[in-house]
């Protein structure tokens, strides 16, 4: 009974996110912006908000510029996930293609850079003062549920292997309505469990703050 709703749920779960999303984008596109306020030195062009923008999303300038230490970590935490990403992206193919063959070699180094990532702002959190302060119980949840992912994928792969052909069925199935049940397995099913509440919180947390970046003023605002 649990494995055939498993895959609605997957399925209802994941149309919330994405509803929810599209509402704050939306939302943040419609907010007025009766006052410019660029973050100076402001670029004077498009172009060079776009350019900023960029290297904000991809790089972390402005993390750069304040920490070291934390832009390295954000840096390792954030390019691990999309490493992680990318190399689940052969549960949504029924014919593994020859291009993802290389990625799929990354995943180990992608496993350890997020872990890495997560233990360094962890202890920034816990060790220095003023965060500590300013930390409420979310922002360590946030990291502790990353890590509980993370690490259970990890034991899938070399500790607790389970039927990788049925998984990507089941995943395949819940994004095109033909539901499918998932192995039977304890350790998938606490590693589903876990990607699950990240996507439902993901729209209502913290961590959409990168997509809200190109929708803030002091960042989309061109100088005068």
């Amino acid at each position: 009974m649990a494995g055939r709703l498993a895959g609605p749920l997957f399925t209802l779960v994941i149309a919330w996110s994405l509803g929810a999303l599209l509402w704050r984008m939306v939302r943040w596109v419609r907010t007025p912006q009766p006052v410019p306020v660029p973050l100076t030195p402001a670029p004077r062009t498009r172009a060079g908000v776009l350019a900023r923008l960029g290297a904000e999303l991809f790089a972390f300038r402005s993390l750069f510029r304040a920490s070291r230490i934390t832009w390295a970590a954000s840096l390792a935490l954030h390019y691990g996930l999309l490493g992680i990403l990318l190399v689940h992206a052969r549960f949504l193919m029924p014919v593994l293609p020859t291009w993802i063959v290389p990625v799929l070699q990354i995943s180990g180094w992608a496993t350890l850079l997020t872990l890495t990532g997560i233990a360094v702002l962890a202890a920034r959190r816990m060790l220095i003062d003023r965060l500590r302060w300013i930390s409420v119980p979310s922002d360590h949840l946030h990291l502790v549920l990353l890590a509980t992912i993370v690490l259970g994928g990890a034991a899938l792969k070399r500790w607790w292997p389970t039927d990788l052909y049925a998984t990507g069925v089941f995943l395949r199935g819940a994004l095109t309505l033909d539901w499918q049940p998932p192995p039977m397995h304890a350790g998938l099913w606490l590693h589903l469990g876990s990607v699950l509440l990240l996507i439902a919180v993901f729209p209502i947390s913290k961590l959409v703050h990168g997509l809200a970046i190109p929708f803030t003023p002091t960042w989309n605002t061109r100088g005068r």
